[in-house]
């Protein structure tokens, strides 16, 4: 009897859960004609950090690609490359700050899925490249649910959405206004006179300001090279006393918390017994730590800046604390003033997208972790937040820069 051979050819795949597993069974077979590819929920973020540009290496015949809801917050710049007949890309739900601009050498995209992420703007070179996809076979481009700002920097953005061909899923995205104020990006462009008279004002403020700051940068540039030896040695001997200080300072806390609410029980029977118990760190806990009569504010400001991390725990009530968005605020200009090593948001009972808009301005150095509600992804994110509050010798308290 004549052997008969049955060539099968998988054109899906389909795939949730931690990223390891799948990567390896597709690199198994890299001679495959997929075509669609569907991978939610498999903290593809470790993934991207870990093989970089090569993660998606082999899905070269790939046309469509779902990506959604896997905390991705930052694109390599060629993580795309392989796919050049890619024309359907969904992105929703992670935490990316902007759209990559590395679509750019893609001319197949007819579908764009940004919704739910972290966008404050859309870039101009996307922008272009929307309208030439466009142009080119149509394009559809999703941006409902992103923290947008309606303000002098984005005329040109509130301009372009309410002009262009590009088929958006609304006309009128929620947006905050310099002052504050939340608003619709439809609201403002029928208000456009109105909201921004002192735009133009504000340009030209601004070109007289570089003016004279370009002439007195001259002007001291002169100054600084005529006496450029003894500026020289003055500030190495800065430099050196700033060093060995850093050197010799040590942190109180290892982490300090910072929440709202209730949640300090969970924190008590769950963070607690795993951080100090077992870790061996030092908290920092507002309801334990802090003694009564001193100023709440002063001591908040001390410990976080004699704390090596702080973790943002983001619950629903974390939402109206006016306390916790003194301690972000604090965060951020100890980050700046490098006191404070990392930035970490913990996300527990709510969504990407229902984070204070304030924490949208420190995604770029904050690491950001999603508190499962599956009891059995609780492994994986017990080890990410290990290695986030571990990576150094939890015997030596000694900063070293």
């Amino acid at each position: 009897m004549p052997l008969v051979f049955l060539e099968i050819r998988v054109e899906t795949f389909i795939s949730t859960g931690s990223y390891e597993t799948p990567w390896s069974e597709i690199m198994r077979f890299p001679d495959h004609n997929l075509k669609t590819v569907v991978w939610n929920e498999a903290y593809l973020n470790e993934g991207i950090e870990e093989k970089g540009n090569q993660l998606f290496g082999v899905l070269t015949s790939v046309e469509s690609l779902d990506i959604s809801r896997n905390n991705i917050w930052y694109f390599p710049n060629e993580l795309l490359k392989p796919m050049p007949n890619l024309s359907n890309l969904n992105l929703g739900k992670n935490l990316l700050p902007s759209i990559p601009e590395q679509l750019t050498d893609h001319t197949k995209i007819k579908v764009l899925d940004m919704r739910n992420n972290l966008l404050t703007t859309v870039s101009s070179v996307i922008r272009n490249w929307a309208d030439k996809m466009q142009a080119r076979h149509g394009m559809s481009l999703f941006l409902d649910g992103n923290a947008f700002m309606c303000n002098c920097d984005n005329l040109d953005l509130i301009r372009w959405i309410n002009t262009t061909k590009v088929n958006l899923d609304s006309r009128s995205y929620k947006c905050q206004l310099s002052n504050g104020t939340i608003t619709d990006s439809l609201t403002v462009y029928n208000s456009f006179s109105h909201l921004f008279a002192d735009c133009k004002s504000a340009m030209w403020l601004t070109f007289a300001s570089t003016f004279l700051s370009t002439c007195a940068t001259v002007l001291l540039l002169l100054v600084l090279y005529s006496k450029r030896w003894k500026i020289a040695f003055s500030i190495y001997g800065v430099f050196q006393r700033f060093i060995e200080k850093k050197v010799r300072k040590r942190y109180t806390y290892d982490v300090y918390m910072s929440y709202a609410g209730d949640i300090i029980i969970w924190i008590k029977d769950v963070l607690i017994p795993r951080l100090e118990a077992e870790w061996g760190l030092t908290m920092c806990i507002r309801d334990r730590d802090f003694l009564v009569g001193k100023s709440l504010l002063d001591t908040e400001a001390e410990s976080i800046e004699n704390s090596r991390y702080i973790i943002f725990l983001i619950t629903p009530e974390f939402k109206s604390s006016n306390d916790c968005l003194f301690e972000l605020d604090r965060a951020k200009y100890e980050k700046v003033t490098r006191n404070l090593d990392k930035i970490i948001v913990i996300t527990k009972d709510i969504r990407i997208t229902d984070i204070p808009l304030e924490f949208s301005f420190i995604c770029n150095y904050a690491y950001f972790v999603q508190w499962p509600s599956d009891q059995k992804d609780l492994d994986d994110t017990w080890r990410r937040l290990r290695m986030l509050v571990t990576d150094w010798s939890a015997s030596n308290r000694q900063v070293t820069l």
